[in-house]
């Protein structure tokens, strides 16, 4: 899937010039040139690396776009992060796609069965409050009731009426495999500010909507990344909005 959406960037878009790339606890952003900013979540467990977090710093300001997504092609976490966050980037429209929450749009109702991959807390407690039956999987070690094992995610994807995957699995790379689980959904959603909003790339997928977000304001999503912000800070703040898009197959 990151092949696709590394290749989505024209020939003309590869020789933009990189502006900042920040590398936030949990966010890594990317601004290109004419102030176009895009945001990727930060996955790699830094405590992991040693010494040396990321060994390209203080090379990427000033380089090539094509520069940044080459980095998309290597195994390393961090890389993989940058290189979304710049095609994010390059696909920042705010004035593009839906404002209602995809919640509303799908109309959940109550027995509802959903499937969650990556355990987005709040997109979960309102699937609760509707009345849904949710199953979360989640690669992180976290403690919470709705977080089922790995085992029984085949029959949970088979059963489910919706599937959530979070757009952190294009960075570790399950995406694949998990959108090839055999389910009946009526809703397979890409879901998180990690998003890319490119609908072509996953019309031939069971995806049927991008739930993802726009950065409304570039040089606040800047400066709250480079501050150690999360999700919430960078929606209140109005620096970023959710929206959401239809994928046609």
């Amino acid at each position: 899937m990151m092949k696709q959406l590394l290749e989505t960037a024209s020939d003309a878009e590869k020789h933009l010039r990189v502006e900042a790339v920040v590398l936030g606890l949990g966010y890594i952003a990317v601004e290109l040139e004419g102030q176009r900013v895009g945001l990727s979540a930060n996955i790699a467990d830094t405590s992991m690396l040693g010494c040396s977090v990321f060994s390209r710093a203080g090379t990427l300001k000033g380089s090539p776009l094509a520069d940044i997504l080459e980095l998309g092609t290597t195994d390393h976490l961090l890389s993989r992060a940058i290189a979304l966050a710049a095609v994010n980037a390059l696909n920042n429209t705010p004035n593009r796609g839906q404002g209602v929450d995809v919640m509303e749009r799908m109309a959940v109702q109550s027995g509802d069965r959903v499937a969650m991959v990556g355990f987005i807390e709040p997109v979960a407690m309102m699937l609760k409050k509707a009345g849904a039956q949710v199953s979360v999987f989640e690669k992180r070690a976290l403690e919470a009731p709705l977080i089922r094992p790995k085992e029984d995610m085949a029959q949970a994807f088979a059963e489910a009426d919706i599937i959530i995957l979070s757009a952190t699995t294009i960075l570790n790379r399950t995406i694949g495999e998990l959108l090839a689980q055999p389910n009946t959904a009526r809703d397979v959603i890409l879901m998180g500010p990690s998003t890319p909003m490119i609908p072509e790339v996953f019309g031939s997928t069971p995806v049927t909507y991008l739930a993802g977000s726009a950065v409304t304001d570039g040089e606040k999503a800047l400066q709250i990344v480079m501050e150690g912000g999360g999700t919430q800070k960078l929606y209140h703040s109005g620096a970023m909005k959710k929206i959401h898009l239809e994928v046609q197959g």
